[in-house]
């Protein structure tokens, strides 16, 4: 907003007498809010103090610093009670110096001791919190985040346009809580160098501030930011009186050692040494230059288990902090799918060798990163600019065995580039964005030639909003080409991504001597984002010969998405109900030939009560359709429709010490055999400020008269498939920076096969006509010997399986010093697959303990230190 002189002359003439006022103040007492801060009409501003002497961070905001500046308070309620006053009070008061920001909080609370001071893992919301998001590039889109609950846990995120966070942003920065009988305060030090800011001698800001009441589950806001907003940043506050600070050349080092023991290896105790190092250079141009040589991701947690008998891959998250931390600006995602899938780059080998009975092999889990490199930021013209250059080593894989040992290449030298642009028209409006990804491959061994040599894709987005962000619409339109071999191309033609080999598809040609492959794909999605009403429209396309998956991610190839979704949403209270929300979705799915793949209608409710209690309930059916993927490659398959598919979903009171949350899922389909019932439990006990257990557990019983065996006659058969799964976590926090944490993850899955049946005529609505019965004989040997009126026309090896695994990680955590960080690590895994279908599944689940387990221990020792 722009201000003329005048103007300007009276918020300097209030913000010295409000100065004066404040310095006068008793710490604890309620002053009172200046109307410097309400000269902007519906905007806030709040302009900051400079001082000379930095405050001491702990919470307690007793320092003469803390004299000078504007004590600023009347906050406005957003949940849940929209526009009303909080319940309580609170002020805020923003300092700065050449190096930090300094933001103190007094958070009043009427209720001694109903303070709930909760401490907690990282970035995870607990307890009372209180904290800033700060749009340093006033860009009206992006915005950092700082945050302390009233135990001093300390949470930071990105903001990223419309209700989109990136809690995987770890900055290093300071802040405390100190804990009253009346009042909580905080203390919080930025350093300007975790800000991306464009170099000026006046700095305007936005500024968003909020306190959330645990108990209450009542958030409140320095600047009120409705509820039914399309975006929030674009709404934010600003932050004024900033003046005399740059951007600089910010050297940052965080080097570390580590090593590890497994005891109980095949041969041997295993005992390995590591050294690396990550780190920064913020540029004073606004950019910052991320690095890493030889990282290491010892602590962080393991992927929760799954077997997969899909032809679907599993999409796992990322977890790894060099790939989490300011990564937004190369996100690209496109539905489901994304053109960078950091979790390609160190992924695990992509050859095993055939082994004989007499041979093991020592492999390692993942392929080791030799470096890596991001470049960051964003121009004061609105420019976003995103790079990432990584190198994998050439892995080698020892097979012991025969009285000798052999090498054999398991993963080839290869290079991963990324590049990203986006550029902010009127106010972020309006965006414009391109992306580039390569992947590039060193292969010299004729086993290495299924992997392409060279793989290509590219994007580019729009997005345009109007009306105050009501309404928008958003392209994305992408491509690929890959080059390799002849026997690269085939696998890639042959793959679940695209089945190039299905003989009735027409409008796809396989071709075993190509040696390159190209597609491209897009989304075309808009709507009206805002207000009790909201209604979206979603087009995807990928063309079959599309694939992302040297660098990105991609679901499946060959399809064409239509989707309406329909919202009406209420956030005030009314009678017993606090919120609620209803949910209307239809989706039609076809492939390039025409064929519909997928017709769905889902309805979906949500209700909060006053009490705090709230219920999920879904709806949904699926109609008739063909799956194009069941037969891995062979014709199409007509599904029967899912015309019931039931979820409830029940959650008590979050604030309470005990917390749990319970519900099942029914699936009925009209051939009256499969179905599928699903129930899922949560468990949450605070058993104190510093200790928590949670535990989620699963059963899933599914009966699926589909389920795909083999390809040579087209084999399906009904499976009676049973699984377990529980996570399980322990917490205990010394104090916001000292904590023990423990993961466990025991999974068990068994499946029995039976009604073994030859597909005739896969795309017949009749199920007697879709398949021909088979006659099954169980032979010592554990294979079945399939007959059809007598007549053996196959011989399979029993399918049934038995399956068991459990994954843990304990973690002592010390930070010693904001970034740095001791880490001891024990990791336990075991696994036991078996074609036996023996024992139910939970004496499965109870027989993990029996595997032989492997265990790592491991130290780690990283330090943070700044040029």
């Amino acid at each position: 907003m722009h201000f003329r002189s005048d103007v300007y002359a009276i918020i300097i003439l209030l913000l010295s007498a409000s100065n004066l006022l404040a310095q006068n103040s008793d710490k604890y007492n309620l002053s009172t809010d200046t109307a410097v801060n309400r000269l902007a009409g519906e905007n806030r501003v709040y302009y900051a103090t400079r001082i000379e002497k930095r405050p001491k961070i702990d919470g307690k905001l007793n320092e003469s610093c803390w004299e000078s500046g504007i004590w600023s308070g009347g906050f406005t309620q957003q949940i849940p009670n929209q526009g009303k006053k909080p319940s309580q009070q609170t002020e805020i008061k923003l300092l700065y110096d050449d190096n930090n920001l300094y933001v103190g909080f007094k958070c009043f609370d009427k209720g001694p001791g109903n303070i709930r001071p909760i401490l907690s893992r990282r970035d995870e919301m607990a307890g009372d919190i209180a904290g800033i998001a700060i749009d340093s590039y006033n860009d009206k889109q992006t915005a950092y985040e700082f945050n302390v609950s009233a135990a001093g846990q300390k949470i930071d995120l990105v903001h990223l346009g419309a209700y989109n966070w990136d809690f995987n942003w770890d900055a290093v920065w300071d802040g405390k809580a100190q804990v009253n009988d009346s009042i909580w305060t905080s203390e919080i030090q930025i350093p300007f160098s975790q800000l991306r800011f464009a170099p000026g001698d006046q700095q305007v800001w936005g500024i968003h501030i909020w306190r959330w009441i645990d108990r209450y589950n009542e958030e409140s806001q320095w600047k009120l930011i409705p509820i039914d907003a399309p975006a929030m940043v674009y709404l934010f506050g600003e932050l004024r009186g900033i003046e005399g600070i740059k951007p600089k050349t910010n050297y940052e080092f965080l080097p570390y050692v580590n090593t590890r023991f497994s005891p109980n290896t095949d041969y041997e105790n295993k005992t390995t040494y590591g050294v690396g190092l990550n780190g920064k250079v913020g540029l004073n141009s606004g950019f910052t230059l991320d690095y890493a040589i030889n990282p290491d991701f010892g602590q962080v947690e393991s992927d929760p288990a799954v077997l997969n008998l899909t032809s679907y891959e599993v999409f796992n998250e990322e977890k790894r902090p060099f790939f989490l931390e300011g990564n937004t600006i190369l996100d690209f995602s496109i539905d489901d799918d994304m053109l960078f899938y950091s979790r390609r780059i160190g992924h695990a080998p992509s050859y095993f060798p055939d082994l004989n009975d007499n041979q093991t092999i020592s492999i390692s889990d993942n392929v080791p990163i030799i470096s890596a490199l991001k470049l960051t930021g964003k121009t004061k013209d609105g420019l976003s600019v995103g790079v990432v250059q990584s190198l994998t080593a050439k892995e080698n894989a020892t097979i012991y065995g025969n009285g000798s040992n052999s090498k054999v290449t398991v993963e080839p030298f290869t290079s991963f580039m990324v590049g990203r642009i986006k550029q902010d028209f009127d106010k972020g409006n309006t965006i414009l964005g391109g992306m580039l990804t390569s992947t590039l491959r060193d292969i010299h061994d004729t086993h290495l030639q299924k992997l392409s040599n060279s793989a290509l894709s590219g994007g580019i987005d729009f997005q345009h909003n109007w009306k105050n962000k009501k309404y928008f619409v958003d392209f994305k339109g992408f491509f690929s080409n890959i080059n390799g071999d002849t026997t690269a191309i085939k696998v890639l033609q042959t793959s679940p991504v695209h089945y190039y080999q299905r003989t009735d598809a027409g409008h796809i040609e396989y071709d075993s001597e190509r040696t390159s492959m190209s597609g491209w794909g897009g989304s075309l999605q808009g709507g009206k984002r805002s207000g009790k009403l909201r209604v979206v429209g979603t087009l995807n396309w990928r063309s079959p010969g599309v694939d992302l998956n040297d660098v990105g991610y991609l679901y499946q190839a060959d399809v064409i998405k239509e989707m309406v979704n329909v919202t009406y949403k209420v956030s005030q209270p009314k009678g017993i109900i606090r919120s609620y929300y209803v949910e209307a979705e239809q989706e039609h799915d076809w492939n390039f030939g025409g064929e519909t793949t997928l017709d769905r209608f889902k309805l979906h409710g949500y209700t909060q009560f006053k009490n705090l209690w709230s219920v999920h309930l879904n709806l949904k059916a699926n109609l008739n359709f063909f799956d194009t993927r069941e037969l891995r490659g062979g014709p199409k398959l007509f599904k029967d429709n899912c015309l019931q598919d039931y979820e409830l979903f029940i959650q008590s009171n979050q604030v309470k010490d005990l917390f749990v949350g319970f519900g099942p899922r029914f699936k009925f389909f009209s051939d009256d055999i499969s179905k599928t019932t699903y129930f899922t439990a949560l468990v949450r006990w605070q058993l104190s400020d510093r200790f928590s257990i949670t535990s989620r557990t699963i059963f899933d019983n599914t009966t699926d008269h589909h389920e795909y065996i083999r390809n040579t006659k087209y084999i399906v058969g009904t499976i009676d498939r049973n699984t377990i799964s529980s996570t399980l976590r322990f917490e205990y926090f010394i104090s916001p920076e000292i904590s023990l944490q423990y993961y466990g993850n025991p999974y068990a899955s068994n499946g029995k096969f039976e009604n073994f049946r030859e597909v005739a005529d896969a795309d017949n609505k009749a199920l007697n006509l879709r398949y021909n019965n088979l006659q099954s004989t169980l032979q010592p040997d554990n294979y079945y010997q399939l007959a059809k009126n007598g007549v053996p026309v196959s011989r399979i090896k029993n399918p049934d399986f038995n399956y068991h695994e459990f994954s843990s990680n304990m973690v002592g955590r010390w930070e010693f010093r904001p970034g740095s960080t001791l880490y001891l690590v024990w990791t336990n895994t075991r696994s036991e697959y078996s074609d036996q279908f023996n024992q139910s599944i939970l004496k499965s689940f109870g027989n993990i303990w029996n595997v032989q387990s492997q265990n790592v221990f491991m130290v780690k020792f990283s330090y943070w230190f700044s040029l």
